[in-house]
């Protein structure tokens, strides 16, 4: 679990450098498996503040790329 963590947080950071420099719909991706894999991780510790903060992030960056890809 600790290699999913790591995993996580880097994602989240490779992420966050992608939104900064515009790289779309990558950037939602990237984001998207980050917030999963730390949705896991909250709920593998059953740390509600982790699934609070990125459960929610799952649906809507999940949400929005069917929205715009889709529709």
């Amino acid at each position: 679990m600790v290699f999913l963590k790591y995993f996580s947080a880097l994602t989240i950071l490779t992420a966050i450098c992608l939104h900064a420099l515009n790289v779309h719909p990558l950037n939602v991706i990237v984001h998207l498996i980050g917030a999963c894999t730390w949705s896991v991780v909250g709920f593998a510790w059953k740390e509600n503040s982790i699934i609070l903060n990125f459960l929610p992030q799952v649906f809507i960056l999940g949400g929005g790329l069917i929205y715009n890809y889709l529709f």
